[in-house]
């Protein structure tokens, strides 16, 4: 077991056994000394602190155990498919048992109306008789008879009342129905408490003159238990022994769903359900309890109340049960077994099937999802080759085609790339190569202040700019702008500096040297110009000569003043050979500019271009050192674009005129 696995499981065991500690001690099951001494909320803090620590590590455990799509659905189909079969067998039980105990219900009400339609016939009968004992009347075991004339006893059990019950007549109507509040109510009330305590059941029967009064005298709990074959007891609602009792609720119906006396097991009832000897099986064990209710229980000679109701606690076998349901016909129970077996098997096939299928779904599922994610890993790792049979016909088998395309689609890209990345490898290295051909040094000296730009639009760009020391006290200012980007182009601007400094070295005019770049550019194969400005500056004398061949113009700042130097001239490649030529006398603080067109073509997100006039007006002002100049025109141009990206090279040379000697 890893490390970090061990110490989720004893933390998961340590917050469980707290748990375990805690709620032992809170319901008083055990008491611990060391707990006992802990303020309350401080074990109310612990025990929420153990109880979000263990179900946050279980939480994490079975997210972990879920990662596999399987065992996903595997889950899901025991939420599904597993889970709600106890908890139908569970709600089955329980209303198997509330249908046994309404049954139970059922029986004892019929065994009390037949002992209370005995008590009447015999009373009838002793009525009929005027008095005299009646042969005919049912021998019913431990019944009593009371007689009365005018309303006053004349002979019969001392149970009964001097004075005839007259309010019985009111209640003992066997035509009257009641619901009585609390539990089942039988209707008539059929008990009441004789002159010695106990429940009794009585019937009456009488004329204008006569009456008799039937009383049953011996104990009504064993006569009912006798008749019904269940274990009856009677409690009156202020029995202090029925306080265990549940009721249930249904409606504005109330039933007892337990028993009152169920955890004193007494000696009677063992011996009545014969639990004294041998365990029975559990068809024979008294495991069912249910509860009846009469209405009100009044005394026997005044009607007055004594309780507000008499509960009757019933308990019985499910044999018992079951004698009573099918005690009609052996065919006919032999017939609804048969029903309830072929159900029980059909009900039982289909239910496998439904699991074999499951089985089979998931199965399919987990090795197409556990393929993906061996092909997903390939991938991840660099196998673009990995691909995955497509055999099924759904959304699994179109994601896997899917798949499969997405692999091919990136084993071409990964060649591309790979190809594109050899190119950028090559363009690498001709923009490195380019970035050496713009001088790192500048030459400098005591009167001269040099501040440069040099930003290709793309990789390799088309300007060029170079600062060449001719001399002790001249130096040599080439800005060159070839047409076109990308890497013939940087191959042509490369040519072009090379030439240029063998052309210098050897001394040449600025007149001799564009007329033989020109004569090398047109004899390329492939047509293309280039616009170019030499400047030769003589820093002892304080001159300037201008040679131009097509380029922008020259912008000289002079005591904050701005003056364009436009000079028409021929590009090199084009028609005709004519270069604009200027010469200027530098005076003390003069600053000089040559620029490409990328600056001045510079445009916003409205397609407007930065523009000669921007230009001038930008340039115009304080000329204090040439890299202010320099970043002046580099700030309007940037507020100027808005962000937008740069479309053509830009290149920058600003140079600062100071009179002093040579350095």
């Amino acid at each position: 077991m890893k490390t970090g696995k061990l110490i989720r499981f004893l933390l998961f065991a340590a917050s469980v056994l707290a748990l375990v500690w805690l709620a032992l001690d809170f319901t008083g099951v055990l008491v611990f000394d060391f707990t006992r001494r802990m303020p309350l909320l401080v074990r109310l803090a612990l025990f929420a602190f153990a109880t979000l620590l263990a179900l946050w590590i279980f939480l994490g455990a079975l997210r972990r155990s879920l990662w596999r799509v399987g065992r996903r659905l595997a889950f899901s189909y025991f939420l599904i498919g597993v889970v709600p079969i106890p908890i139908v067998a569970l709600m089955g039980a329980l209303l198997t048992y509330l249908g046994a105990g309404f049954f139970l219900g059922h029986i004892y009400r019929d065994n009390v109306a037949a002992l209370r339609d005995e008590l009447r016939q015999g009373a009838e009968l002793q009525l009929m008789a005027a008095g005299r004992p009646a042969n005919g009347a049912p021998a019913v075991r431990g019944v009593a008879y009371a007689y009365y004339r005018n309303g006053d006893r004349t002979g019969g059990t001392a149970l009964a009342p001097r004075r005839w019950p007259g309010w019985l007549s009111e209640v003992n109507d066997p035509d009257a129905t009641s619901t009585g509040g609390g539990l089942t109510a039988i209707a008539g009330s059929p008990f009441v408490e004789l002159d010695n305590g106990a429940p009794g059941m009585v019937a009456m029967a009488g004329n204008a003159e006569r009456g008799v009064l039937a009383i049953y005298e011996d104990s009504v709990e064993d006569a009912l238990s006798r008749r019904s074959g269940l274990w009856v007891q009677l409690l009156r609602s202020d029995d202090p022994r029925k306080e265990s009792t549940i009721h249930l609720s249904i409606g504005n119906r109330t039933f007892a769903l337990l028993p009152t006396l169920r955890s004193q097991e007494t000696a009677r009832r063992r011996e009545f359900f014969d639990l004294n000897d041998v365990k029975p099986a559990w068809p024979d064990r008294p495991w069912l309890w249910w509860g009846e209710l009469t209405r009100e229980y009044r005394a026997l000679d005044d009607g007055r109340p004594v309780a507000d109701y008499l509960a009757a606690s019933l308990n019985g076998t499910p044999r018992a049960v079951a004698r009573q349901l099918f005690s009609g016909s052996a065919e006919v129970d032999t017939a609804i077994w048969v029903m309830l077996l072929s159900l029980t098997g059909t009900l039982s096939s289909i239910y496998l099937l439904a699991v074999a299928v499951a089985a089979f779904l998931i199965f399919g599922l987990s090795r197409a999802v556990n393929r993906l994610s061996r092909a997903t890993t390939a991938i991840r790792e660099g196998d673009f080759s990995v691909r995955i049979p497509v055999r099924r016909r759904d959304q699994i088998g179109e994601l896997q085609r899917t798949f499969n395309d997405m692999a091919a689609n990136l084993e071409t890209s990964v060649a591309v790339a790979a190809h594109q990345e050899a190119l950028e490898s090559e363009l690498a290295i001709a923009r490195n190569l380019q970035q050496s051909l713009i001088p790192e040094r500048i030459p400098t000296t005591e009167n001269l202040d040099f501040s440069t730009l040099f930003e290709p639009s793309a990789a390799i760009g088309g300007d060029y700019f170079d600062i060449l020391r001719l001399d002790d006290h001249r130096l040599a200012v080439v800005i060159a702008d070839v047409s076109g980007h990308g890497l013939p182009t940087g191959l042509r601007m490369a040519m072009l500096k090379a030439a240029l400094n063998i052309l210098v070295e050897e001394n040449k005019g600025p007149d001799e040297i564009l007329r033989r770049l020109d004569a090398m550019v047109r004899g390329e194969h492939q047509r293309y110009f280039v616009t170019c400005t030499i400047a030769v500056v003589d820093f002892r004398a304080g001159r300037l000569e201008l040679t131009n061949a097509g380029h922008p113009p020259t912008y000289l700042i002079r005591g904050g003043e701005v003056t364009e130097i436009l000079l028409p001239g021929a590009p090199l490649g084009a028609l005709g050979n004519r270069y604009g030529r200027s010469t200027v006398d530098l005076q003390t603080g003069d600053c000089v500019v040559w620029l490409s067109d990328g600056l001045i073509e510079a445009s916003n997100q409205r397609q407007e271009p930065f523009g000669y006039e921007r230009l001038a007006a930008t340039l115009a002002g304080s000329a204090e050192s040439a890299s202010e100049v320099r970043d002046r025109l580099l700030e309007a141009v940037r507020r100027h674009a808005e962000g937008r990206q740069a479309d053509d090279d830009r290149t920058l040379v600003v140079m600062l005129y100071r009179d002093g000697v040579a350095g």
